[in-house]
């Protein structure tokens, strides 16, 4: 008796299992592939999900893909971009079988740099002066219906300031209320942009000369 017992015990139990593993085969699965990605050296402007802010971010194509796409500088895992520089790379993209209602259905990693190229342009250094106070971001018809924050930059004391989204000035935080000198380098790019959110003019902190609380 006691040895019809165990049986029954270990047959339920291999049942189970066997029904708990028929239904995670049902399940859907995230799908990973390899494959190339090119990355130019113009920059570009997009949007954040769920949000009204504009930020700059990558121009990126994958795969066989012949449009670009925007991407987030970090969207890629284990990638540093650099402005001003052009990439050839081998990534990692893995398909969400669940994707998070307030993201993306892909994931991006870096599995090898192929090649980075510097883009055709002028580079000089500069002063670079950022306003205490902030201004709405508008570029022709990106922000006809949206209201998007940004900072004031401006190259000269005597200028006009200008809005730009506040990830404009690479390895710069920017923090309200301050007025700042900086150093940069400043990037021209020779290439000719196809719309409006496609950025040739590219800035990179060297030194915060200046940081001074407004009154």
């Amino acid at each position: 008796m006691k040895t019809k017992h165990l049986f029954g015990i270990l047959l339920l139990f291999l049942c189970t299992v066997s029904l708990v593993s028929c239904q995670n085969d049902d399940e859907p699965q995230d799908k990973v592939e390899t494959m190339e990605a090119h990355i130019s050296a113009i920059t570009c402007i997009g949007g954040i999900l769920l949000s009204n802010d504009l930020i700059e971010g990558m121009l990126v194509k994958v795969g066989n893909e012949s449009d670009y796409h925007f991407f987030n500088f970090n969207e890629i895992s284990g990638f540093t971009y650099q402005r001003g520089y052009e990439y050839n790379l081998q990534i990692e993209r893995t398909t969400l079988a669940n994707p998070p209602a307030d993201g993306s259905m892909y994931n991006y990693r870096l599995v090898k740099e192929k090649s980075k190229k510097e883009g055709e342009g002028i580079r000089e250094n500069k002063c670079l002066y950022v306003s205490a106070e902030t201004g709405i971001y508008k570029w022709g018809n990106i922000t006809q219906d949206i209201s998007s924050q940004g900072m004031k930059i401006r190259e000269n004391a005597d200028e006009e300031w200008t809005v730009v989204p506040f990830n404009k000035i690479s390895g710069f935080e920017y923090e309200n209320g301050y007025n700042y000198e900086l150093s940069v380098e400043k990037i021209v790019l020779s290439a000719q942009p196809e719309n409006e959110w496609w950025q040739t003019t590219q800035y990179i902190l060297r030194e915060v000369i200046s940081k001074e609380k407004a009154e």
